[in-house]
């Protein structure tokens, strides 16, 4: 099968790679990894979510700097703050966030749909009214009634969104099940839409080539398949069935492929299997914030199936990436209760000590009592 059309790809490593549980890019190490994504061909770098972190607000600013081809995209939530770091650093590209599953609405937002909707909307025409090109993903979009799919959808062309972006969040769609979904949506849209797939159960990189196949034009991939639990499509793999299957004419430059993967293996400092579907190690591992305050509700937010159900357990990892809520949680398993003062002093102590990859219960206890505070 040949695709003759427009394909792009949006690579995710400097943003959803370092959301891997034990990843934290340094600046230099980001900027190094842009310009080889740059000279490889892809076509969008996501240069990550600046409210996380100074060190990521830090690593946006510089790499927006940079001189590429590739378009720079910011990473936000669909709210004002984030839009408007997006705006302070000058960025010409944001790509904003909304989770619209049933799931989602009552554990990640605590809304109904009309709620949501005003939400997206109001987001979505404040980053145009500003001049910002943008991409709307719907999270969890895979999980989302799809009335409501194509309502969002709809709605954001209508505020100006460039972009739509279908989110399998938890990695359950099957090829067929992505190819159904990508047709129905696309029917309905007049704007490129983009697909987020991710590995939890292995089907990553065929879920991406079904949704390219349905009609989409713009696929999110990461260098060795980093991210979140069990991470995304990778990059190598995508890119040379696109050349050499569906004999896409792209100048990829593919001899990079091996440079690529070593940069971000020596950075990354993971070994192969811990990103393996269902059994490797960050299998059921959650860090980012609004994941894990998730996770806490109903753990099938972001699971597709439950760790239990294959004796394994389920870790939260505590980071630069972690929010007040899985701070909380954390002090509580251990019988302790914090103030909303004492909350925000240890997180943001934690926020500004990136090199930190995993915080242990001691440490956190610890840390707490050297911020004089009683535990």
């Amino acid at each position: 099968m040949h695709i003759d059309r427009k394909i792009e790809i949006l690579d995710s490593t400097l943003r959803e790679g370092e959301q891997t549980p034990g990843v934290s890019f340094s600046v230099d190490q980001k900027i190094a990894l842009a310009k080889r994504l740059d000279a490889f061909g892809v076509d969008f770098i996501e240069i990550g979510h600046p409210a996380v972190s100074p060190d990521v607000y830090e690593s946006v600013e510089a790499l927006n700097d940079l001189n590429l081809r590739a378009n720079k995209v910011a990473h936000g939530r669909a709210a004002k703050s984030d839009i408007n770091d997006a705006l302070a650093i000058g960025v010409e590209w944001i790509g904003i966030f909304f989770g619209t599953s049933a799931i989602s609405l009552k554990h990640k937002f605590n809304v109904d749909r009309p709620t949501a909707l005003r939400r997206i909307r109001e987001a979505v025409t404040y980053g145009k009214d500003k001049g910002l090109k943008l991409r709307f993903t719907a999270e969890d979009a895979s999980r989302t009634d799809i009335d409501f799919l194509i309502q969002v959808a709809q709605l954001v062309q209508s505020c100006g969104a460039d972009r739509f972006s279908l989110a399998d969040t938890v990695g359950c769609l099957t090829p067929t099940k992505t190819y159904k979904l990508v047709k129905s949506v696309k029917s309905e849209l007049d704007i490129p839409i983009h697909v987020h797939c991710h590995n939890d159960l292995g089907l990553a990189t065929a879920n991406t080539l079904s949704a390219l196949e349905a009609g989409a034009q713009c696929v999110d991939v990461a260098v060795n398949g980093l991210g979140e639990r069990c991470g995304l499509a990778p990059l190598a793999e995508v890119v040379t069935v696109l050349v050499n299957i569906y004999k896409v004419n792209r100048q990829w430059e593919l001899c990079l492929i091996p440079e690529l993967t070593e940069l971000v293996t020596e950075f990354s400092q993971l070994d192969a299997g811990d990103n393996q579907p269902v059994t490797g190690k960050n299998a059921f591992s959650h860090k980012a914030g609004l994941h894990v305050k998730a996770v806490v509700k109903d753990p099938r937010s972001y699971e597709t199936i439950s760790p239990e159900s294959i004796n394994r357990t389920r870790k939260l990892v505590i980071d630069k990436y972690t929010g007040r809520d899985a701070i909380k949680y954390k002090f509580e398993s251990l019988s302790i209760v914090l103030d909303e003062k004492d909350l925000a002093a240890v997180l943001q102590c934690i926020k500004t000590k990136p090199e930190k990859l995993n915080w242990t219960d001691v440490e956190l206890i610890s840390h707490a009592k050297s911020l004089g505070i009683k535990v």
